[in-house]
């Protein structure tokens, strides 16, 4: 994997948590983001927290301090 790191130390949600959002929300992490995930399907939110990823209560996040 290469870490992405453009943004580094900046918020990122990643919607949707099929293997290329999975992947993506990994090396966003790895690059210094903080990273929170969101889909619909509960299985994929499970594996993305037993990946050390935080899961987003969209309803509660404060987009404002969302970077992308």
């Amino acid at each position: 994997m290469i870490p992405v790191t453009i943004f580094a130390g900046r918020t990122v949600v990643v919607f949707g948590l099929g293997s290329s959002g999975l992947e993506s929300a990994k090396a966003l992490a790895a690059g210094g983001a903080k990273v929170l995930v969101a889909d619909d399907e509960p299985q994929r939110v499970i594996q993305a927290a037993a990946n050390g990823l935080e899961s987003a209560d969209l309803h509660a996040l404060h987009w404002s301090k969302v970077a992308a």
